[in-house]
């Protein structure tokens, strides 16, 4: 039976340092990304630079972060070449890997890969571990990529009823206990909650964030499934937003 998700109340806390693009929930902290210098690991109220562009040259360009279930491996997508880079969690070494490049969608100049969550098989519509990522817009685009080979599974357009909601994507996250998809516009201040049926994209519900007029949410990650975590690109203010599941006896699709 389809569960129907529902936020609120929010916490609002303060990370230290200004503005994120992106978030990792990891064991005993986070991983947030600051555009142009790399991936920081914030614990203890500090934040130190956990990989960067020394570690590799696509570091220094991510919009994209999200780790695996297991907390072995994390994922950055470089937003303009759309480099995937793979990075040890566990251990002392990070050894960040060239896992392949991601092919831009449509035929024109675009904004660039803006978002990716990590989909374990067990949620996953090609039944095989994918990396989930959103293109920002021209076209606002949400693909699959098997892994991993990186293989394109799934290549989704948004229907009218997410264009509307949705002004631009910014971040994307997998709902850990019913694998729909949590799509997040900092222009439109707003989460809209998508399936995937029959190789489309499906509205189910849209969230809307309360926001003073310009700020900018960029990065969404469940930190637990109860516990979903929204950073902004502008300011050092982190959501903490309550989910819960109900049942519900309606068809998704």
């Amino acid at each position: 039976m389809p569960r129907e998700l529902s936020f609120g109340p929010v916490k609002v806390s303060t990370l230290p340092m200004r503005g994120a693009s992106a978030v990792a929930a990891i064991p005993g902290g986070l991983l947030l990304v600051e555009d142009d210098k790399g991936i920081f690991r914030v614990a203890d109220g500090r934040a130190t630079l956990w990989a960067g562009r020394d570690d590799h040259p696509a570091l220094g360009d991510l919009e994209g972060l999200a780790s695996d279930d297991t907390h072995s491996t994390v994922w950055a997508v470089a937003e303009e070449d759309g480099a995937v880079i793979a990075l040890r969690l566990r251990g002392r070494s990070r050894r960040p890997t060239l896992v392949g490049h991601l092919p831009r969608p449509g035929k024109r100049k675009n904004k660039g890969f803006e978002g990716v969550a990590f989909m374990p098989a067990r949620l996953s519509p090609s039944r095989r571990a994918s990396l989930v990522v959103v293109n920002e817009h021209k076209p606002r685009r949400v693909q699959l990529f098997a892994l991993p080979a990186l293989t394109l599974t799934h290549d989704l357009k948004l229907p009218g009823s997410l264009k509307d909601l949705l002004d631009d994507l910014s971040d994307v996250t997998v709902d850990p206990v019913t694998g729909v998809l949590l799509l997040l516009s900092d222009q439109s201040q707003r989460i809209a909650v998508a399936g995937i049926v029959d190789q489309k994209l499906v509205l189910l519900d849209s969230y809307d964030l309360q926001l003073a007029r310009g700020e900018k949410p960029e990065g969404l990650d469940f930190r637990s499934p109860s516990r979903l975590l929204v950073v902004m690109d502008d300011s050092a203010k982190l959501l903490e937003i309550a989910v819960r599941r109900t049942r519900t006896g309606r068809d998704p699709a």
